[in-house]
């Protein structure tokens, strides 16, 4: 059984006791407790955590599906391909923000009997084989040996073979896993036997953080397209359906036991950074994280300057921001002050999400010594708005 729980509110768990909890507990999912039984409260996470009974508990964002697989694929990269293939899908698949899981699922399943009726990718792997004689690259050496030694099958040869055993098929795979028990029941029954089959003729991911990333290379070179385009699609969804399970998101990504959860906020800064980078630098700015920049705060090298974003061009520190996942408080804007003070810059932004309404709104606050840090609320159900705003972040307030 799957329980629906959502990112920063407490979800009951009826039927669910201590006896059901593993000892390897993520410490960002709070347990909660009353007189009819346990609950949780996942405190900025999204992902899957097992139980001990078989059940699992599958952690959605407060900003809504859709959007937080928006947030996270333009969060993993430069990867245009896969974020107008998603936005395809959304436009013309989407019905119902509550069945986008289980939509997301059925056409995955879909995806892979495509895969398996037409023509699933293959490799070339390297592999040392003996016999009577050579039918690759002779291993001169070891066949010398067996020759001396009057081995059976003497000649010994590297060969390349055709395998299925590569990143693409073994991404599929994992997410085809976390895929089918979101699927209906009607919809199990229907495609369990393609779930059935692809599982026995692809292998699953031994690193999977390696096989995202091969996968991402290749989004970034377009090799997904032409006579496999097919396989566009399918890997787009996988990355959607692992995405949800707190996988594949390198330092993102919390592994606790067989939990696997990722941190919303770590997706909202890498989302800001990436849209940022990718419509200044057409213009000459480079945007990076703070520690690419050695700054401290005190004279000794002790305590590291290190702002989410930094916007610089020709060497010179443009303006910088930080990423807050939270309506920003007195200790943020504390934050923000030295890091202006410490780095010489006189604009610095605290960019939140808006968790409701359609517009982005700002604030402006200034000192007496002449910072000025603004407030940002972006509406993350609103990402043409919120994407043309970061666009013109230099215009509105760089130097």
């Amino acid at each position: 059984m799957i329980h629906q729980a959502i990112e920063d509110q407490v979800t009951w768990l009826p039927g669910i006791s201590y006896a059901d909890i593993p000892r390897t507990w993520p410490s960002s999912l709070s347990i909660k407790v009353r007189s009819t039984g346990l609950g949780i409260e996942p405190q900025g996470v999204v992902g899957a955590v097992p139980l001990l009974n078989g059940d699992t508990i599958q952690i959605s964002p407060k900003i809504g599906q859709v959007n937080f697989f928006r947030l996270f694929i333009a969060a993993g990269g430069m990867q245009q391909d896969l974020g107008r293939e998603f936005e395809q899908f959304v436009s013309y698949s989407l019905e119902d923000e509550s069945n986008i899981d289980s939509l997301v699922a059925r056409q995955l399943l879909v995806a892979a009997l495509d895969i398996l009726r037409l023509s699933p990718m293959i490799g070339r792997v390297l592999r040392h084989r003996r016999g009577l004689f050579a039918a690759g690259r002779l291993d001169a050496r070891a066949t010398s040996f067996n020759i001396a030694a009057h081995t059976q099958d003497p000649v010994v040869f590297w060969v390349r073979e055709r395998t299925n055993d590569i990143p693409e098929n073994r991404v599929l795979s994992e997410a085809i896993v976390r895929a089918f028990p979101l699927l209906s029941k009607p919809d199990r029954d229907m495609l369990a036997n393609v779930y059935q089959r692809w599982l026995a003729r692809f292998p699953r991911s031994r690193d999977l953080g390696a096989d995202l990333e091969h996968v991402s290379r290749g989004f970034a070179v377009g090799q997904y397209g032409g006579g496999r385009d097919y396989y566009r699609r399918a890997l787009m969804l996988a990355d959607v359906v692992l995405g949800n399970h707190g996988l594949g998101f390198g330092q993102g990504a919390v592994v606790e036991g067989d939990s696997a959860l990722v941190s919303t906020a770590d997706v909202f800064e890498r989302y800001l950074r990436n849209v940022i980078a990718r419509s200044h630098a057409e213009f000459g700015y480079v945007v990076s994280k703070g520690d690419s920049w050695t700054v401290s705060l005190y004279t000794d090298g002790s305590r590291r300057v290190i702002p989410d974003i930094v916007v610089s061009r020709g060497g010179s520190i443009s303006f910088i921001a930080d990423a807050k996942y939270k309506n920003p408080d007195s200790s943020d804007h504390y934050q923000m002050y030295a890091y202006l003070h410490v780095m010489d810059v006189e604009v610095g932004l605290l960019l939140a999400p808006s968790f409701e309404g359609n517009d982005v709104i700002s604030r402006r606050f200034s000192s007496s010594d002449g910072k000025v840090v603004w407030e940002v609320r972006l509406p993350l159900s609103n990402f043409p708005a919120t994407e043309a705003f970061l666009k013109q972040l230099a215009r509105n307030f760089g130097r």
